[in-house]
């Protein structure tokens, strides 16, 4: 069962998560779509959460990180936001940054 617990140790176990309406081969909105092309341009790995899948993901990702949309981007446990702050921090080169952060260590 999904609970903030569930949520923070996902978070916490891989270095990219992403919680998207929809899996990686068949997204089901345009920002999650979004989200996960901008991250796979890296060419590293990320975990993919469809909120779909279990009825509690949704409040419970919502409870956890008071950030009430979806996608949600994770990298090295820290929320970055949905599909526009990712958008944002690609063409900034800051995504990148804390992409190759969270690899080195």
């Amino acid at each position: 069962m999904w609970n903030a617990d569930k949520i923070k140790s996902t978070v916490a176990s891989d270095k990219i998560v992403v919680f998207a309406k929809g899996t990686r081969m068949q997204p089901m909105c345009g920002f999650s779509a979004r989200a996960m092309d901008i991250l796979s341009s890296y060419g590293k790995p990320f975990t993919v959460v469809n909120i779909f899948d279990d009825p509690n993901i949704r409040p419970a990702l919502v409870s956890f990180s008071q950030w009430p949309t979806t996608p949600q981007v994770f990298v090295a446990g820290e929320l970055l936001g949905g599909s526009d702050t990712t958008l944002e921090m690609h063409e900034s080169g800051e995504l990148k940054k804390k992409i190759e952060a969270a690899f080195a260590s």
